[in-house]
């Protein structure tokens, strides 16, 4: 069967391979993935996805590294996102005020690009245009929530979901959380959390701009919080303010003429004029599950880990999640109970570690840059200029932002 929006009612007893919750950038691409191993696959999606999203000013956008970037080309989705919706940039700085800039370019690799910065909504859409194109056994549905699901047998479960008339039963090998922070998965699934809200809150600025448009994205380090640059298509760029939550509560209060003096004052010149177009505040927060996997229960992306986005790598932790899930079950028949147990133990240890590691890593930039005190200024300078003194260890950072 091709993919097609079916209304709840019809899948009633049907019996699936994988049931996904949450049809975003990771799950709507999992659900591909998946897809193409043959497997039958239910994705429940609270609301379909909107063409028209892309003709309004972007607002909340990811940057894809090349590890995702090929991953999504391997299961046909990459090539369907909007070339609109998608800046590639060469190169990548950081610095702090009074401290030499430390540039990552694509040249010192023989790379074309470090990746690329694409607007949410375009990675969402593309994975559903590549499954109207398929012919999967992918069913999908919008605008159903789960309520419930128990053990029917010892290789499947029922799963209950709701449109708020219809209520309707599933079977299903597996049940895949891909619903975000808040994950109703994981919470039926009573996996606990451990984690923090951090006492800064992110502020997206979106631009129209009257300059080149740039192959470079950057970060300056100042006390109050980073300040990044991210380029975009159609003269369009972000940028990203972290700031106390006052802070950022009272920018939000402000006209957008006074918000620009703000800007011009605050961040490092930009190469030309601009106008504000959109803004929006998110919190920021780390939070691991204690488990990835329960039973027949699996979490993928923000539903298992959520990290403080100072280098945009929380997405492509979720399609790392993806891309291994679907590896490891490519030959496991799912009503395989020791086979099944046996792979998803596996996904369980590497993914969540590689998540703990990148937290921790995020966390120490955090705690490292974003103060004015003496002793941490002194080793922050040692820092970045031991970076541009060792070429190698540049490169091996590098490669890890490349997500290899």
């Amino acid at each position: 069967m091709t993919f097609s929006e079916l209304p709840l009612s019809s899948i009633a007893n049907k019996q699936y391979d994988a049931v996904i919750i949450g049809g975003g950038m990771v799950g709507a691409s999992l659900a591909l993935g998946l897809g193409q191993q043959g497997k039958s696959v239910l994705l429940i999606e609270k609301g379909a996805p909107q063409p028209n999203w892309l003709s309004e000013p972007p607002l909340r956008v990811s940057a894809v590294n090349r590890y995702s970037e090929t991953w999504l080309r391997e299961i046909n989705s990459w090539q369907e996102i909007d070339e609109a919706s998608s800046c590639a940039f060469k190169r990548l700085a950081t610095w702090e005020k009074g401290t030499p800039v430390v540039e990552f370019s694509a040249d010192d690799i023989n790379e074309t690009h470090l990746g690329s910065l694409i607007r949410n909504e375009a990675i969402q859409i593309a994975a559903y245009k590549a499954l109207e194109q398929s012919a999967l056994k992918v069913d999908v549905v919008f605008g159903a929530v789960i309520t419930a699901y128990s053990q029917k047998t010892d290789s499947k479960l029922l799963v209950t979901l709701t449109d708020g008339e219809t209520e309707t039963n599933v079977e299903s090998h597996l049940l895949i959380g891909a619903d975000g922070a808040n994950s109703k998965v994981r919470q039926l699934s009573n996996i606990g959390t451990s984690g923090w809200d951090y006492q800064q809150q992110c502020f997206s600025i979106t631009i129209n701009t009257q300059f080149e448009q740039q192959d470079i994205t950057w970060q300056e380090f100042q006390p109050s919080g980073p300040k990044a640059f991210l380029p975009l298509n159609n003269n369009y760029a972000c940028l990203i303010w972290y700031d106390s939550k006052e802070k950022v509560g009272h920018l939000k209060s402000l006209s957008l003429d006074n918000l620009k003096e703000q800007v011009l004052t605050t961040f490092p010149e930009l190469p030309g004029d601009f106008e504000i177009v959109k803004t929006a505040s998110f919190p920021l927060t780390r939070r691991q599950a204690n488990s990835y996997v329960k039973n027949r229960v699996v979490l993928v992306g923000d539903a298992a880990h959520t990290i403080n986005p100072l280098a945009g790598q929380g997405v492509n932790l979720g399609f790392k999640d993806s891309a291994e899930l679907i590896e490891l079950l490519g030959d496991t028949d799912l009503s395989d109970i020791n086979k099944l147990n046996q792979r998803l133990s596996v996904y369980q240890r590497n993914r969540k570690g590689d998540s703990l590691v990148m937290s921790t890593a995020m966390d120490g930039f955090y705690h490292l840059f974003s103060n004015d005190k003496g002793l941490l200024k002194s080793f922050r300078h040692l820092l970045l200029s031991a970076a541009n003194a060792l070429p190698s260890a540049k490169l091996k950072v590098m490669k890890k932002a490349l997500g290899f």
